[in-house]
């Protein structure tokens, strides 16, 4: 946390000269207050009274003082938070019950949250239940946080009303009182300037958006006597607030005071003039100021335009969760979204071809600039100190290049930078220029100044609230009073210019034959002049007078189009021309915002000044306008995209619709503009405009729009891979949703799209998450949500199955995690139903009290190391887990108001209870459709297909798509669900009732519109799935319905936890899989049909391997199909082989020409699951000394008798054996190895390689894990 330097002497003596209002300060004003007396409409509130969002929130009479609030645990409570609590000083208070019993699990009582931040829950201050008492703490404008905690001696009963204090000062830190006496307090001064959202009892909208994650907000309580105040009470005070009985005597008379000095200090700290250096001078009479917009921001890979945007409250880098930060660790520990491991160290620029000399960086980050030709060859350019919050560095002019800033501190922000080229060039002329002159004595009451008067007033405590206007000449105005502008002002005035003098207040004269304002200007704003009047005041700083001026985005006045220091001389009269962002003006009013160091500096210092408003061509101004406007779209959207609200009353959204807007004002035709707007607005107005590509004569039109699909799946991959993954193995969207990213990769590999590429990216992603500590055993380090904890690599390690098969480490891991399952989290209730104990757990603890002690759908997903391992050797705790969890699922079937059986949507794993309806009605609910299909699968009871009967009842069997056999063929069901689902295609379902309907009737028309719908989608959102940069989990290029044509089921798609496909396929040339399009209809296990066609000029050989087949002897069948009937013509081939799971067969796809593939089981073989299985892989193979040492696995249903391994060379030979000893089963999830030493002789290790077997070479699961090279 940032410490304030000293005043200088000088600057103290000025201070102590001006020094006398700090009596009047010092009384506390009431901002808020809600007495649930008369429902939750505020008594008292300098902002809205009432909330922004109410949902399942009551008055009840029992209160502290009469009626009170109670809040379920699912429920939410906000209102806005301008104008009702500001954020440099000031006390929260509230009486608080806990209305049932508090338990070790920690949760979030109240919260206020930032108007806009980088991090992903966005919580500015917070109150909360800690497990054994409470915590409390604000959040400085660099990240950190001023926490204090206390311990209660007793948990405290439930129906028991406390008091709770929270006061907070930039100038003292932060302090905690409960019932009137202080309890915990930090001392520290900070910078805690920030613009606030909402604040209220702690729901996930306390935020300019829905965040994440939802366990953090599920136990609610009650409320009475909810009070903000504007600055942080004293001891008194917060006794006086605590008083039961008479509420007239609870009004709070004193605050704490640390004086005038201190409170100048924060000031001078805030804009980095607390070092006693002032900015430059404006040493010419006309100093030009333009703002470079870099061309290009990266943190590593990742776009990074936060640090850039013009937002204090946004920066540079994104927050990490486990944060090296002060005070930002705590006990709800949520993923690291948005971010690389490593991200965070620099921040790279790439600067336009245009002249800069002067960098502004504010925010704490320290460590040193570069720059150079390009990002190889960069020198120092200068280095920036710890302690400082704001700088400013002038150098000779560079043009063009690349600009760095490492950083010393990973993580240490920075809020905003930027790039000046600083001259003493004139103002332009333009093509127009208008004039306003500041005069602080009118009032500023025209109209279209209101919203900014509001947001000012809102944003700024009084003291900082001088607000003035300037006016054309003979504009009208009317004279202000002395009490509409502070009595004790900071050094700061707020310049008002309206956008027109049409909107003047009432009961003036009319105006007539006359007319002044930039409303409906065709040529754009080019940037700002103004006339610094001599200001007589005394220099603060080395004979000089430092100034902040700030121009604000006319749409969005938290946004800086401008921000730059300067300084001047006491009594010297200066021009500045502000060369700004290119903006084709509005019909919204212009805000100036000006600061000193003066302390005398006010409304009256600026009269006279005069604001030049200098335009230019059109088209010129278009461009920045546009390039902007754009770079503020998709940088937002991208927090936006998961919740994807569309309220204004997140104030995300709203800012994110007023940049599309007015982009799609000046630009309607922009081409990625309306992609975006389709995709935001859910299509509401139909799709841009797109033109199919048709297929070539002679080529069959369902097989070149499936090569053009797989052609968008593998750019989409490839642009992830190529653009955004580094060194570290991360996308820089956080590793827990990057391993949702690369759920996609397994099936677009099995499909033949780049395996190698793929496994390669996909094990990387799995190495980092190890490296980056993300494993307690076999479940996450952090305590998450069941879903969450899932993505911190679970979800990853199973992947990793579906492309190395049988690999050791990767099936060990997964054991492991089923271990944990079964061990801590999925355990019998009291009723004897097996059941999620909890939904908030990590490898370190597991939180059970009721609220966190509900089964809910999504917790399935996380069921996946079970499902593969049960089906990887038939593992008896997997399969007991699965088949166990969805007996417990039907002994709580019910039945439904109209007859049904149903199963429900949450159940509670004490009691047995349950809540929120019927399982179709609960988000997830279909994903659980995995657990009752393979339990049928491994057991063939016919009671789990009641489950799929209900949900395709309730909502159709297409709601049972994610399960990725062909269960319809498989159930028989062809009759009900497949003509269903016909029907469905017949009326324009393009997605699995395409399927469905092609493989029923043999038309390929079906087919041909659900690749043409999905090439389209596809096309619209190839660019925002890539260089839109949304975060990472956000992002896909869906093959699901690719796999179900290609693999005869889906192998893997996110959440769909069982693999599905009955084969995969490995071309001997990449790209290869883009070329041949292929069809398995209605395959099954034991007989299936391949139809290929070659688009290429070349024949196309490929390797075809088993996975959901059964194991023996096969039959194929296959001959050229001329006339496109799906049969073969002519003579026909025929071979017979072994085929089992992970075995693999080759054929070739003829140039030009459809082939027929007909496969057929004709004599049975054992279960592959129930054999025994050698295995060596990853870390397995080691060079020491003259031998080769080997550690060999047992990973099989039942264990081994007995193998050998062998070293062999490049060409097969063998060099050396040794036996294995016997080896037992993993059956209790724990690994089963040996170590044996393999001797060289003398020879080079690389290049040899090692292969295990059993003896008599037994079948084994795989023989895919028996060999390994030696490197």
């Amino acid at each position: 946390m940032l410490q304030r330097s000293a005043l200088s002497a000088s600057l103290l003596a000025l201070l102590l000269t001006s020094a006398g209002a700090d009596a009047a300060q010092n009384t506390p004003q009431l901002l808020f207050h809600v007495s649930a007396e008369h429902g939750l409409e505020a008594d008292a509130a300098q902002g809205d009274a009432i909330p922004n969002f109410v949902d399942k929130v009551t008055t009840v009479a029992d209160g502290a003082h009469g009626r009170a609030i109670q809040w379920a645990d699912d429920g939410v409570l906000s209102w806005n938070a301008p104008g009702n609590i500001q954020a440099q000083r000031g006390t929260l208070g509230f009486y608080w019950r806990p209305r049932y019993a508090v338990g070790e699990a920690p949760f979030v009582i109240f919260r206020v949250g930032y108007a806009d931040h980088s991090s992903w829950d966005m919580p500015w201050l917070r109150i909360d239940w800690n497990g054994h008492g409470f915590d409390a703490f604000v959040t400085d404008a660099n990240l950190a946080r001023t926490r204090v905690s206390f311990k209660l001696d007793a948990l405290p009963a439930a129906d028991r009303w406390q008091h709770i204090a929270f006061g907070w000062d930039e100038d003292h830190g932060v302090r905690l009182y409960v019932d009137g006496k202080e309890v915990a307090r930090a001392e520290t001064t900070a910078d805690y300037d920030a613009a606030l959202d909402q604040l209220g009892l702690a729901g996930r909208v306390m935020a300019p958006y829905q965040v994440q994650s939802r366990y953090n907000f599920l136990r609610g309580s009650d409320f009475d006597e909810i009070r903000v105040y504007d600055r942080m009470l004293d001891g008194a005070g917060m006794a006086a607030l605590a008083r039961r009985g008479d509420l007239a005597k609870a009004a709070p008379a004193t605050a704490a005071n640390a004086g005038d000095a201190a409170r100048q200090q924060a000031w001078l700290h805030r804009y980095g003039w607390d070092h006693g250096k002032a900015p430059p001078a404006l040493d010419a009479g006309t100093t030009s100021i333009r703002k470079l917009e870099f061309a290009d921001v990266r943190d590593l890979k990742q776009w990074m335009w936060k640090g850039t945007d013009g937002i204090a409250e946004t920066t540079w880098p994104g927050v990490y969760n486990r944060s090296r930060l002060p005070g930002r660790n705590d006990y709800f520990q949520l993923p690291d979204w948005n971010t690389y491991v490593e991200g965070g160290k620099a921040l790279d620029l790439a600067m336009p071809a245009e002249p800069f000399n002067r960098i502004e960086i504010r925010g704490a980050a320290h460590g040193q600039a570069q720059y150079g030709a390009d990002a190889a060859h960069l020198a120092p350019l200068f280095d920036r100190a710890q302690g400082t919050v704001r700088s400013v560095d002038q150098f000779a002019s560079r043009s063009g290049g690349h600009l760095r800033f490492s950083n010393t501190a990973q993580e240490t922000p920075i809020q905003e930078i930027w790039a000046y080229n600083v001259t003493d060039a004139a103002e332009p002329e333009g093509t127009v220029k208008q004039a306003y002159t500041v005069d602080s004595s009118v009032l500023p009451d025209y109209l279209n100044v209101q919203p900014l008067v509001r947001y000012i007033d809102g944003r700024f405590p009084a003291a900082e609230r001088s607000t003035v206007m300037a006016l054309p000449k003979g504009a009208g105005s009317r004279k202000r009073g002395k009490d509409s502008l502070p009595a004790s002002p900071e050094p700061v005035v707020h310049i008002v210019v309206p956008s027109g003098v049409g909107d003047a207040p009432a009961a003036q004269p009319l105006i007539r034959s006359w007319a002044y304002s930039w409303e409906n200007m065709h040529d754009g704003l080019d940037g700002v002049a103004i006339d610094i009047p001599a200001l007589d005041l005394p220099a603060t700083h080395d004979g000089l007078i430092p100034l902040n001026i700030r121009i604000k985005d006319p749409i969005w006045p938290a946004r800086d189009m401008i921000d730059v220091s300067v300084s001047v001389r006491p009594n010297q009269k200066r021009t500045v021309w502000l060369d700004l962002r290119d903006r084709i003006l509005t019909a919204d009013s212009l805000w100036i915002s000006v600061a000193s160091a003066a302390p005398g500096f006010n409304a009256a210092s600026l009269d006279g000044a005069q604001l030049r408003l200098v335009f230019k061509d059109r088209e010129e101004a278009k461009k920045e306008h546009v390039a902007d406007r754009f770079n503020q779209v998709r940088d937002n959207w991208g927090f936006l995209v998961e919740e994807h609200t569309t309220s204004k009353r997140q104030r995300l959204y709203a800012r994110v619709y007023a940049d599309l807007s007015d982009l799609l004002r000046v630009d309607p035709d922009h081409v990625h503009g309306r992609q975006y707007w389709n995709y935001i607005s859910y299509n509401s107005q139909g799709r841009p405009p797109f033109e199919l590509p048709q297929a070539p004569k002679g080529v069959p039109r369902w097989a070149f729009l499936q090569a053009q699909e797989m052609a968008y799946v593998r750019r989409f991959i490839d642009w992830w891979i190529d653009n955004r993954q580094v060194e570290y193995g991360d996308f820089g969207g956080g590793l827990s949703d990057d391993s949702d990213l690369v759920q996609q990769w397994p099936g677009a590999a099995l499909m033949g799209i780049a395996p190698d590429r793929l496994n390669a990216s996909l094990t990387a992603v799995s190495d980092a998450i190890y490296r980056n500590g993300m494993f307690s055993g076999g479940l996450s380090t952090i305590e998450t949500d069941e879903l969450h904890a899932y993505e911190e690599g679970i979800n990853a390690n199973s992947a990793m199955l579906y492309l190395n098969w049988g690999d050791p480490l990767t099936v060990e891991r997964l054991m492991l995690t089923v271990k944990d399952y079964h061990d801590r989290i999925i355990l019998p209730n009291p009723q004897g139903h097996l059941l999620w104990s909890s939904n908030w757990f990590g490898g370190n603890k597991v939180y059970r009290d009721p609220n966190w002690q509900w089964q809910k759908p999504y917790s399935f997903p996380a069921l996946h190391p079970a499902f593969l391992v049960g089906d990887w050797n038939a593992d008896p705790t997997g399969r007991g887990l699965v088949t166990g969890l969805a007996d417990g699922y039907l002994a709580h079937a019910y039945t439904a108001d109209d007859g049904q059986w149903v199963l429900p949507n949450e159940i509670n794993w004490a009691t047995g209870k349950t809540r929120g309806g019927e399982l179709v009605k609960g988000s997830g609910g279909g994903d659980t459709m995995h657990l009752f299909w393979t339990a049928w699968r491994w057991t063939g009871k016919p009671d789990y297909l009641k489950a799929l009967d209900y949900r395709a009842l309730r909502g159709g069997p297409g709601s049972l798509a994610n399960v990725g056999e062909n269960f319809i063929g498989v159930l028989g069901r062809e009759g009900d669900w497949g003509k269903a689902l016909v029907e469905a295609a017949d009326k324009g379902d393009t997605g699995f009732a395409s399927v469905v309907a092609w493989q029923q009737s043999g038309d390929k028309k079906y087919l041909e519109a659900a690749h043409a719908e999905a090439i389209e989608l596809k096309a619209q959102r190839e660019y925002l799935v890539t260089e839109g940069h949304w975060w990472s989990d956000r992002v896909e290029s869906a093959s699901e319905i690719l796999q179900r044509l290609r693999l005869g089921g889906v192998a893997l798609e996110r959440n769909q936890s069982y693999p599905g496909h009955t084969v995969s396929w490995r071309f001997a040339r990449d790209g290869a899989a883009e070329r041949v399009a292929i069809l398995m209809p209605d395959a099954r296990r034991d007989r299936f049909k391949v139809i290929g066609y070659n688009l290429d000029g070349k024949a196309q050989a490929a390797t075809m391997t088993g996975w959901n087949v059964e194991p023996g002897t096969w039959r194929m069948t296959w001959g050229v199909d001329r006339d496109g009937d799906d049969r073969i013509d002519g003579k026909a081939s025929t071979r017979e082989f072994a085929f089992e799971k992970s075995v693999g067969v080759d054929v070739s796809f003829p140039a030009g020409q459809a082939v027929v593939m007909e496969f057929e089981r004709i004599a049975a073989g054992t279960p592959v699951e129930q054999r025994p299985d050698l295995g060596i892989g990853r870390g397995d193979v080691r060079v020491a000394g003259d031998a080769v040492e080997l550690t060999v696995h047992s990973l099989g249903h039942v264990g081994t008798t007995g193998g050998h391994a062998v070293l062999e060379d490049a060409r097969g030979r063998e060099l050396a054996r040794v036996p294995l000893p016997a080896l037992a089963a993993p059956l209790d999830q724990l690994p089963k190895t040996t170590v044996v030493p393999l001797p060289l002789g003398g020879r080079a290790a690389d290049g040899l390689a090692v292969r295990v077997a059993l003896d008599g070479d037994a079948a084994e699961i795989t023989r895919a894990n028996n060999r390994r090279v030696v490197r």
